[in-house]
């Protein structure tokens, strides 16, 4: 029962994935600014646990398991947006209301697409991208 109860009913799970990259765009948005280490590189705190991430690392993560989504789905959630976002952070660039604008927009379809996952679905997603990670580690 549990498995097969959409997401939508459990809404906690679906803020834990989407407040932590809402929060990096509405810091850039707000401020013009985002955190970063002593070296530069683009962090956020994650409320959920306390922890420091890299950003790039994370909404990147975030993208290649929508992608797997989308490739066994057939439905495009545009996720460009992210993408570029994640790689302007990563190498400092600037960042432009259109950036942030269209990263809210991704943000926005992929939540939408989300809450009618079921737990299970999410929870396979979720281990398939850990197996790819893996792979990609052992290739590299």
């Amino acid at each position: 029962m549990g498995d097969n109860i959409k997401l939508k009913m459990q809404p906690w799970k679906v803020k834990a994935v989407f407040d932590p990259l809402l929060a990096i765009v509405d810091q850039l948005e707000q401020d013009g600014t985002i955190d970063t280490t002593t070296r530069g590189q683009a962090v956020f705190r994650d409320h959920n646990d306390g922890v420091w991430y890299d950003s790039p690392v994370a909404i990147m993560g975030v993208v290649d398991a929508y992608e797997i989504h989308e490739r066994r789905t057939g439905r495009q959630l545009g996720l460009a947006p992210l993408r570029q976002l994640a790689n302007k952070l990563k190498y400092a660039a600037p960042v432009f209301a259109a950036d942030t604008e269209a990263a809210r927009s991704c943000l926005t379809r992929m939540r939408a697409e989300t809450i009618e996952m079921t737990a299970a679905y999410a929870r396979d997603l979720i281990k398939d991208f850990q197996i790819m990670e893996e792979l990609q580690k052992i290739v590299a």
